[in-house]
């Protein structure tokens, strides 16, 4: 059977569903036909350009990205500015684009547990689970659908399942409650009005947070026995993640527990040193966020683009387990937009001046 878009798609979402995203996120397929079918596959961290030209050139059918192309909603599309580019050329080219962001930085083995493989941790977790995914549903309905209602709910797998009698003029009539996760949300009540048991405002939603240890953000592992010293610590840093240049502040003796938290993890720090965590590896931290009262704590900033481009890597990996009928590579363009220098001595033209 012939693989398509949309298979690619579902084993996505069965790794990191789009209801686990932010709000702000744009996540799934932003381009392209779900029943197109695929044979090469190309991912990376961004899209740019040079991207859809590399997968023109290898006659791929698919991209599949970390960071979306589009975030918010679209005037036009036409090839005057570099967004509408880029996507008039994958559309001209019928080559799908496929996005797993916020949703795979929340994912049990996802962008923070690559980093931290990257970084040689053991014994690796989430650094907090406490992730807004669940859902507690409350639907009055009579008590001659209980056997569809409850059918419904195992379907779209609800937790802790229960009904109880609500008193009201109209006889026999049940309040169903359970547990949900919010992905799921939009095809159960689909699936209610579909087979007539959903009426306006009888369904009531309320936010849970869920502690699943399938979802959560920031990872936290350990070095094995005394750990790396301050400097060591930072070059294996530097090696591992080819960083020119890190940003940290603090001090500590020796690294022993490390929180890592792949792109803008800034807002873990507290997290991370409630936690144990000699240091706290991650990117985009800004001037006031390195001071720290926390005494031995080491907190390093390696960049964006540094922290997250190993996913490419792992999806191309678990798409080829999983389709081996594919051919999946990884991109050969560096997409980072910033660049460093490094001045090891001054210039010759500076030091005869």
């Amino acid at each position: 059977m012939a693989t398509k878009i949309r298979h690619i798609s579902t084993f996505l979402n069965q790794w990191a569903p789009p209801g686990t995203k932010m709000d702000y996120d744009n996540v799934g397929l932003l381009v392209g036909d779900p029943d197109a079918e695929v044979t090469n596959i190309l991912t990376c961290l961004d899209v740019t350009d040079a991207i859809v030209a590399e997968a023109i050139q290898n006659d791929c059918e698919l991209i599949v990205a970390h960071h979306p192309l589009i975030f918010s909603k679209i005037g036009k599309i036409n090839p005057t500015d570099e967004q509408g580019r880029i996507i008039y050329k994958l559309i001209k080219n019928d080559i799908g684009l496929l996005v797993a962001h916020t949703n795979l930085d929340a994912a049990l083995d996802g962008v923070s547990f690559v980093l931290a493989n990257m970084l040689g941790l053991d014994d690796l977790s989430f650094l907090t689970k406490n992730y807004s995914i669940s859902k507690k549903i409350s639907l009055v309905s009579s008590v001659d659908n209980s056997d569809s209602m409850v059918q419904l709910l195992n379907y779209y797998s609800a937790e802790d399942v229960h009904h109880y009698s609500v008193e009201s003029r109209e006889s026999d009539l049940r309040c169903f409650e359970a547990i949900i996760d919010k992905h799921h949300l939009p095809a159960l009540r689909k699936g209610l009005k579909k087979e007539g048991l959903l009426k306006e405002g009888a369904l009531q939603i309320t936010d849970l947070v869920s502690t699943s240890n399938n979802f959560g953000m920031g990872v936290i592992g350990q070095y094995p026995e005394e750990g790396l010293g301050k400097n060591e610590f930072l070059h294996l840093v530097s090696q591992a993640l080819g960083v020119k240049a890190i940003r940290f502040s603090g001090d500590v003796n020796r690294i022993k527990t490390v929180a890592v938290c792949g792109g803008s993890g800034v807002f873990l720090k507290e997290k991370a040193i409630k936690s144990g965590a000699d240091a706290f590896v991650t990117a985009d931290i800004k001037y006031h966020d390195y001071f720290t009262e926390q005494d031995n704590f080491l907190l390093v900033d390696v960049g964006h683009y540094e922290s997250e481009f190993p996913v490419a890597e792992a999806l191309r990996k678990e798409l080829s387990e999983a389709f081996d009928n594919l051919s999946v590579t990884v991109t050969n363009v560096v997409t980072n937009p910033m660049q460093t220098y490094v001045s090891e001595s001054k210039p010759k033209s500076i030091q005869q001046s």
